[in-house]
């Protein structure tokens, strides 16, 4: 989860690799390829030790080797379709990393990738990473043309550009920001959207419940972005999220775009301690799930994409999450045409 000051990863969390195997294998498989090919559901990353037997099942010699070749196996798995890069938030994408993703994925499979923090970060928080900036403003926030040079040459190359999802602008929680700091920031980030390239998508994720506004939404809609209805410690529900959305009028990109982090209430160590090594489903978050049924459900509606990650601190097991939310998408799709 970015913004912690570690990558997210999971093998630092795990300890030792593939010690576990994981308690709940019973997964529908077969459900999974009669999914809408318009729903994409992946994991917020990948290298995922408590995975072995659920996911991966090769044998791998170390984590060096797990690291480098699990992708391959993830790709395959039926349930996925997208995966998050979340290693671009603390670094721009490397041409030859995304040439190598895409040797290990299927040619339909998508990513989609945070963008480097250097843009959207005001203000630089006291990590050591910072170096000299930490404590500073940042005099490259919404910068549009950083984005430009540093962020996007990666992935406008042929090849790379079909395998490339929606972007992710994360903002980080401003804490009490007052109304002035708002009004500045939506105006900024209008820009900002206005100026990106057409040519590919984007998604904005914030964790500041002030800025679930009808102004925002306003915003994304003339810019052609879309929100990233996120389930996260102090944000407000996903269905509260999308009320704000349809009293601006409803969101007009043909895409939305979800990411399951924590349990509300739940900071990100937290979640981290009480569901290692992710193995297994801990706690359901069953009022979230309906949600992200009905969020599928208007995009099927609408004729739109809908790109969902999950990650493991929201109940515990990622695969297992998204067989949860896609049997119930897929049941309820099936048993209305029964009807």
């Amino acid at each position: 989860m970015a913004g912690e000051g570690v990558p997210d990863d999971g093998v630092r969390e795990q300890g030792v690799l593939f010690e576990r195997t994981p308690a709940n294998t019973n997964l529908s498989l077969d459900v999974a390829r009669r999914l809408p090919p318009r729903l994409r559901f992946g994991p917020s990353s990948w290298t995922y030790p408590g995975w072995k037997g659920l996911v991966y099942h090769r044998d791998y010699t170390g984590e060096r080797d797990f690291r480098s070749r699990c992708l391959e196996e993830l790709g395959r798995f039926p349930w996925f379709r997208i995966i998050g890069i979340d290693h671009t938030f603390y670094s721009p994408a490397r041409a030859s990393t995304l040439d190598r993703y895409a040797k290990q994925l299927p040619a339909d499979f998508l990513w989609l990738s945070k963008v480097w923090e250097r843009v959207t970060t005001p203000r630089f928080g006291p990590h050591p990473r910072y170096g000299a900036l930490a404590g500073q403003d940042n005099p490259n926030f919404l910068d549009s043309q950083l984005f430009y040079e540093a962020v996007l040459p990666a992935y406008d190359r042929p090849l790379i550009r079909d395998r490339t999802g929606p972007f992710l602008l994360q903002f980080q929680s401003l804490g009490r920001a007052d109304a002035e700091w708002l009004g500045s920031f939506l105006t900024r980030l209008r820009s900002f959207l206005l100026a990106l390239p057409k040519a590919f998508r984007y998604a904005v994720e914030v964790r500041t419940p002030e800025l679930i506004q009808p102004r925002y939404f306003e915003i994304l809609n003339e810019a052609g972005a879309t929100h990233c209805f996120n389930h996260w410690d102090r944000m407000p529900p996903l269905i509260d999220q999308m009320r704000v959305a349809a009293q601006a009028g409803g969101l007009e990109a043909d895409f939305y775009v979800a990411r399951l982090l924590t349990p509300r209430g739940m900071g990100y160590a937290e979640a981290v301690a009480q569901f290692s090594p992710f193995d297994k489903l801990v706690q359901e978050q069953a009022s979230m799930r309906d949600d992200v049924v009905r969020l599928a459900m208007r995009a099927l509606k609408r004729d739109a994409d809908a790109f969902v990650l999950v990650n493991n601190r929201i109940e515990g097991n990622s695969p297992t999450t998204i067989d949860a939310i896609g049997r119930m998408i897929v049941d309820g799709l099936e048993g209305s045409k029964a009807r």
